[in-house]
């Protein structure tokens, strides 16, 4: 067996099903290796699509995401996505390849140090020198990624100590230590718990998996939800005691229960905290209120707010334990509205009407999948999610084109929902083609291409922050989408007038291709966040 053989192996022993990639000559060793292997590559139509892919995999089904890619370009190509998982704290693997030991520090074709390019953000990386520490340095990356916080971790292995025999043993590690469950601080927070007379509960995409335990712990205090945008969707937009996303394009209700609500208490579960958790790091959210956070990365503790009791523990059997100890509360709770009522101050379709159009007709089980542009401050605002339904937004880090190919890898790792994934057309033009990569693997993917014909964020923000547009090209030519799908062989409609959207319900039903819906609008309907973009003095 050699050592590209047995790198495969190991991947196999560590349950990985899907590799995302594109080819190239310095991994050819492990290449040929997955010749002999059931685990299918799954080749994207750039490396940056083949690290969104990895991260949504890893995202939707709690396993290790694994890319394999050329070193040098391929790496360089692929850091927005290794950097997008990172900040989601998903497992990520990255094994490239790299040039002939002999042959470094020559100059040699695409010669370039991989693991001193991603140091600066990754969990770990290596550059392989010795035959004997690959296996070794694979298992160690491998079990750094699944360690909680999870993380990305590069192994960069030259080309020429991919072939020779392997002399190690495989023996396979899979156990994972996490962090050490502070009972005193549970028992703390509890206590503190019982004393609130009106509190609030504060969800981050940490509590992925936990809305059944939430929404009980929600009604058993009596105490409202919000959520950041990254956690939209973990609580269905119905529950009663639901109020909104908060932070990044905040619900209108959110906002006036943080600020307005007499509140001494609020239960922090799962969140970083980031700028678009908190509306520019904000302090209204926590000002004059107990503070109680919850999460297993201790390096987020106190790190924007003050807190009262920080507590160490996993959220799964945290919530569990609240549940079980928290005495029902015999609190009132109003659901406030969520959003102010739609009023018409635009020409062209309304994408706050289309967004909430929309989820009446998406197939049962249906996951949302936003990409990063002027359009997604609708989605995250207005669009109601259903119990059934799921999201996946990546907001922190932010990438264009990350839910164009990051789709790909959220269907492997749950084939049975349908996925509708929204990108703007400065989104699609700069990373679409992975449109192709779902229709060369069959995969049934929705895309809704929002075309306004411009950089609606920059176009837009930039006035609303200094009184006039930026000069420059930010708008584009109109251009048909649908026809550039057409043309690669994918079905596609073009919706130009709100009335033609219920003739799309049929065409969601049972699919077995992607299908693209070119929503042409005009940019006239605006909103701006303007938390984010205040201008600075």
């Amino acid at each position: 067996m050699r050592i590209a053989d047995a790198v495969i192996k190991v991947l196999e022993n560590h349950n990985v099903k899907h590799v995302f990639g594109i080819p190239a000559s310095t991994f050819g060793g492990i290449l040929d290796a997955l010749n002999d292997s059931q685990i299918e590559y799954i080749i994207t139509k750039n490396e940056a699509g083949a690290t969104y892919s990895a991260s949504k995999y890893a995202d939707m089904s709690n396993k290790l995401g694994v890319c394999m890619l050329a070193g040098g370009v391929g790496v360089n190509n692929a850091i927005n996505g290794m950097a997008d998982a990172q900040r989601n704290k998903v497992p990520m693997l990255v094994i490239n390849g790299d040039v002939r030991l002999s042959y470094m520090g020559k100059g040699a074709l695409q010669e370039f140090n991989n693991a001193k390019v991603v140091e600066s953000f990754a969990k770990y990386s290596v550059n392989v020198e010795r035959e004997e520490d690959v296996i070794p340095e694979l298992q160690k990356a491998i079990k750094i990624a699944l360690t909680p916080p999870c993380g990305v971790t590069l192994v960069s292995i030259p080309y020429d100590i991919q072939m020779p025999e392997f002399k190690g043993e495989l023996e396979c590690d899979n156990t994972i230590e996490k962090p050490v469950n502070d009972n005193k601080a549970l028992e703390f927070a509890v206590e503190e718990i019982e004393k609130a007379k009106k509190g609030l509960i504060f969800i981050g995409r940490g509590t992925r998996g936990l809305s059944k335990e939430i929404k009980e712990l929600s009604e058993k205090l009596g105490w409202g939800i919000i959520s950041t945008p990254n956690a939209k969707g973990i609580v269905n937009s119905d529950f009663p005691y639901y109020i909104g996303n908060y932070g990044f394009c905040s619900s209108d209700g959110a906002i006036e229960y943080v600020e307005n609500e007499d509140l001494d208490c609020i239960l922090i579960l799962g969140t970083s905290l980031g700028q678009s958790a908190t509306r520019d790091y904000n302090d209204v959210l926590v000002r004059g209120r107990k503070v109680i956070r919850i999460d297993w990365d201790t390096k987020e503790f106190n790190r924007v707010f003050k807190e009262d009791v920080s507590v160490c523990y996993d959220l799964r059997e945290a919530v569990k334990i609240l549940n079980k100890e928290v005495s029902k509360k015999n609190n009132s709770f109003l659901k406030p509205e969520m959003n102010k009522p739609y009023v018409k101050n635009h020409t062209g379709i309304s994408l706050r009407r289309l967004y909430e159009m929309l989820p009446d007709i998406f197939p049962k089980d249906t996951c949302v999948i936003v990409d990063v542009g002027d359009f997604f401050n609708y989605i995250f605002k207005y669009m109601p999610i259903r119990e059934d339904m799921d999201f996946q937004g990546s907001v922190n880090y932010a990438c264009m084109g990350a839910g164009v190919a990051g789709a790909l890898g959220s269907y492997l790792a749950d084939k049975r929902r349908p996925y509708a994934v929204f990108v703007g057309d400065g989104g699609f033009y700069m990373n679409g083609m992975d449109i192709l990569t779902a229709k060369e693997y069959n995969m049934p993917i929705m895309y809704f291409v929002i075309n306004n014909s411009m950089f609606g964020l920059v176009k837009n923000g930039m006035k609303a922050i200094f009184g006039r547009e930026f000069d420059a090209k930010v708008q584009f030519d109109k251009i048909s989408i649908a026809s550039i799908a057409e043309a690669m062989g994918i079905e596609a409609v073009q919706i130009t007038d709100l009335s033609q959207v219920e003739n799309l319900e049929g065409l969601m039903k049972d699919r077995t291709s992607p299908l693209l819906v070119e929503i042409v609008t005009d940019g006239t309907e605006i909103f701006i966040d303007t938390d984010r973009l205040k201008k600075v003095k």
